[in-house]
């Protein structure tokens, strides 16, 4: 896994301007510029395109919005802030870079070639995207930043899994979830997050937790002991082991559950303990 934790005056005044407000002030200057400068504040939204593709050179062709805020007091406050901020997840990232790669070989098996810019804005944004056409991504949020770490590899894990036909999303975002959300999760925060995740996918991830045991390579005889650390109970006895699973890496896990969705969903006997 490779990234890139950088910061832009230029995408930072994107998410100023476009994402949620960091304060009532920003709120308030926000909307007097676009009362203002109407069309010169469209155009900075339409420049999220081109920045995201040459961040590097990118020149905007109406700067009046750019330089209102860059002269404002509120931008160099927030400007401060997102600096510290992308300097604590640096720390924490360097801090955790070895478990999260150790994770990422073990759990998702993929391997990440393109390297991924994250560029971070003030984390009173709430914001964590990122771009369909690029390995570019916005982060900027209050939480912990190891919980952020796991809400980037999530985001790019999404952005690797993007080929994957609409009619299969469920089941993608179900393995999804089990793989970030739950099982990388729980091994870096050391308990486990196996409720947390998208409600509506509750019972089709409690569906294919079985074979998600197989993928990790967990023997019939582990079962009781990931049963009772996630509190999710399933009948041994009705699973056969499918022991290649633990030989393919997350695209090959889900082919296998889209190819055997109707032999796996059929199980409707797994509850929480």
């Amino acid at each position: 896994m490779d990234f890139s934790i950088l910061m832009n005056d230029y995408i930072l005044t994107w998410s100023l301007l476009y994402g949620p407000a960091i304060s009532e002030e920003m709120f308030n200057f926000r909307k007097k510029l676009w009362s203002a400068h109407k069309k010169e504040y469209a155009l900075v939204d339409k420049d999220k395109g081109e920045l995201f593709s040459d961040y590097k050179n990118f020149i905007p062709d109406d700067d009046i919005i750019y330089n209102l805020l860059f002269e404002s007091e509120l931008f160099t406050k927030a400007k401060k802030e997102t600096e510290k901020y992308r300097l604590e997840l640096l720390k924490v990232y360097d801090e955790n870079k070895k478990e999260l790669n150790k994770n990422i070989k073990e759990i998702l098996r993929i391997d990440f070639k393109d390297k991924y810019n994250l560029f971070v804005v003030n984390p009173k944004s709430e914001m964590i995207s990122i771009d369909k056409n690029s390995n570019n991504m916005i982060v900027g949020n209050t939480k912990d930043n190891k919980d952020t770490l796991i809400n980037i590899i999530n985001g790019m894990v999404k952005k690797e899994l993007l080929n994957y036909n609409n009619e299969y999303k469920e089941i993608v975002d179900a393995i999804i979830e089990l793989a970030v959300i739950n099982e990388f999760k729980t091994r870096m925060n050391k308990t486990s997050t196996y409720e947390e995740g998208d409600q509506s996918l509750r019972y089709l991830k409690r569906q294919i937790y079985p074979y998600w045991l197989m993928y990790l390579g967990c023997d019939r005889e582990d079962f009781t002991r990931y049963m009772m650390r996630d509190r999710i109970a399933f009948e041994i006895d009705k699973y056969t082991v499918e022991r290649q699973l633990k030989k393919v890496d997350l695209f090959g896990f889900i082919d296998f559950c889209i190819k055997n969705q109707r032999y796996i969903i059929r199980i409707n006997n797994i509850e929480i303990i």
